[in-house]
């Protein structure tokens, strides 16, 4: 008798441990790396801001940031608007020698912008401060995460992908760069492409500012990748009665403050960035459609291709016309912090 209590005993508590180690896999933040050329266009920043209201919530871990625009004022605008969102310890990484070398229309802006009397930005960090190069951090960021769990969100120039790709082994790690995203990141979502109608010869922006960088990230890139491309963005507008009316003191907001600087006000700006952000925090929802699996290559030009295969790790998004409202929503939310 006492052996059957004890072994009722065993199969209780084991399915407790079973079902502790269930809750605690689906609770568990998932690791983010976020790539971006924030400064090129202010969807970045409404991107970042996503990013840190999932975070608030409990969804994601941003383990890092790096950036794939090579001005030094990018590297104080993230230091400050990380500090502004009080995100004091993410590590940040920046390519040295990669595209997009000009100051845009917001960044140094936004940085010397004084409302009553004082600056709206305070960075701590500059170029002098000697950060890591992107793809290094990355590598170290990876090592330092579980097996198969990073997911890789890339909203710029894909330079810094390349780079790790291409990396060799190094103090955090014996892997190569292909092996170690293969042990450690499951999921690559990138804004990158135009997959609507490709026989037009419409390179996308992103790939074009670095086209061998996006040749090679499709060519070895070993886990899932899906691709949000310049169609889906573009089909949804973010509005500016956003921008003026939900954020607490929106004239001093330095979001808003950059969106206003971007463009002439009022403007309802394309959703790029963002909906690769959603896609990526958000996978079981129905904010969009996904293709089915096959490949998607690069050609010299820039122009993305999609081929169809079962034995592909890629995906490509799309979006119709009655799911608009519904992910359109969700991005006000998201950007906003407000509950809906």
């Amino acid at each position: 008798m006492k052996k059957i209590i004890f072994s009722v005993i065993c199969i209780i508590l084991f399915c407790d441990f079973i079902a502790c180690s269930e809750i605690k896999e689906t609770e568990r933040e998932v690791p983010v790396i976020f790539d971006t050329d924030l400064g090129n266009d202010v969807d970045d920043i409404m991107a970042l801001q996503m990013l840190y209201n999932y975070e608030n919530k409990g969804k994601i871990n941003i383990v890092g940031i790096t950036i794939s625009k090579s001005n030094p004022y990018t590297i104080q605008y993230i230091d400050a608007y990380n500090r502004f969102n009080k995100k004091y310890d993410i590590p940040i990484g920046y390519v040295y020698d990669g595209q997009n070398k000009d100051d845009g229309k917001y960044l140094r802006q936004t940085l010397d912008t004084m409302i009553d009397g004082k600056k709206i930005l305070y960075p701590n960090l500059s170029i002098s401060d000697s950060l890591p190069q992107a793809y290094i951090l990355q590598r170290r960021l990876l090592s330092e995460q579980p097996d198969s769990s990073v997911i890789f969100i890339v909203v710029g120039p894909d330079t810094n992908i390349k780079r790790l790709l291409e990396s060799r082994s190094d103090q955090y790690s014996d892997l190569n760069g292909v092996e170690l995203v293969r042990k450690k990141v499951k999921l690559l979502v990138v804004m990158g492409g135009n997959f609507d109608i490709p026989s037009r010869n419409f390179p996308e922006w992103n790939i074009i500012q670095d086209i061998q960088a996006s040749r090679v990230m499709f060519a070895n890139w070993p886990t899932k990748i899906v691709a949000s491309g310049y169609e889906v963005g573009q089909k949804i507008l973010f509005p500016h009665q956003s921008i003026l009316k939900d954020f607490p003191e929106a004239y001093k907001n330095p979001l808003c403050v950059s969106y206003k600087l971007f463009e002439k006000m009022p403007y309802d700006r394309q959703t790029w960035d963002l909906t690769a952000v959603l896609y990526a925090t958000n996978q079981k929802s129905n904010f969009f459609d996904i293709s089915e699996s096959g490949y998607i290559s690069v050609d010299e030009k820039g122009n993305s291709q999609f081929s169809p295969s079962k034995k592909g790790k890629h995906y490509y998004l799309s979006i119709k016309d009655d799911q608009i409202p519904n992910t359109l929503g969700e991005l006000i939310y998201s950007v906003t912090g407000r509950n809906k």
